[in-house]
C-alpha cells in the first residue's frame, strides 16, 4: 500500500486491541526483537512493553504502530551503548522498524494547562529512503505517536512533537481544551 495525502485525510485512527486475526498475522511476520528475552515480536503480550494487543492502528486494522521493543533497564544501566525503543509500523503485509531518538522533553504548565514538548530524531533508514511515499509515511508516524502515545488521550494538556529525518524538520500539534 502506497501512503497518500487521501490515504491520511481519510484513515481514522484507534487506539485499542486489534483482532485476533490481525495479532496472527503480525506473529506470522516474525519480526526479529534486537533486545532480550523473546527472539520475535508477539501480540500476546509477553515481551513488558506490550499489553493486550492494544495499540494505534487504522480502522480496518492495514496500518498498525506500536511500541515494540524497549531495552530491558539492566541494558542501559550497565552499558555504555546507546539502547532506543523500537516502534513497529505494520501497513498490509510489510512491518518497518521506526527508532526515534527523544533528545528532548520539555513540560510547562501554562494557562491552567500542561504543554508538552517533544523533540526527536528518527534515525535515518534505508527502507524509507526507498520509498516514494517518504513524507507522507513520516507524516503518518507523528500522527500515530501523537495519537498513542500521549497525544488524543492528553487530558488538560497540549502537545507538540518536533520530529527530524535528514535535516527536514516535521511538528505536530495537539490542543486538548
Amino acid at each position: 500500500m502506497i501512503i497518500t495525502k487521501d490515504v491520511l485525510k481519510n484513515m481514522k485512527l484507534k487506539f485499542s486491541c486489534i483482532s485476533e486475526k490481525r495479532c496472527q498475522e503480525i506473529n506470522a511476520m516474525k519480526i526479529k526483537n534486537p533486545y532480550y528475552p523473546l527472539p520475535f515480536f508477539t501480540c500476546k503480550g509477553e515481551y513488558f512493553t506490550i499489553q493486550d494487543s492494544c495499540f494505534v492502528h487504522s480502522e480496518d486494522e492495514r496500518i498498525v504502530y506500536m511500541k515494540a521493543f524497549a531495552p530491558l533497564p539492566v541494558l542501559k544501566r550497565e552499558s555504555l551503548d546507546d539502547y532506543y525503543d523500537v516502534f513497529v509500523l505494520v501497513i498490509d503485509d510489510k512491518y518497518f522498524s521506526v527508532v526515534i531518538d527523544f533528545t528532548d522533553h520539555k513540560k510547562i504548565y501554562v494557562e491552567n494547562k500542561y504543554v508538552d514538548e517533544v523533540t526527536g530524531k528518527l534515525l535515518d533508514d534505508v527502507w524509507l529512503d526507498k520509498r516514494s511515499d517518504r513524507d507522507e509515511i513520516i507524516y503518518l508516524i507523528g500522527e500515530m505517536q501523537m495519537y498513542g502515545y500521549g497525544g488524543i488521550d492528553y487530558k488538560n494538556g497540549r502537545k507538540i512533537l518536533n520530529l527530524e529525518y535528514k535535516g527536514e524538520s516535521y511538528k505536530w500539534k495537539h490542543w486538548n481544551e
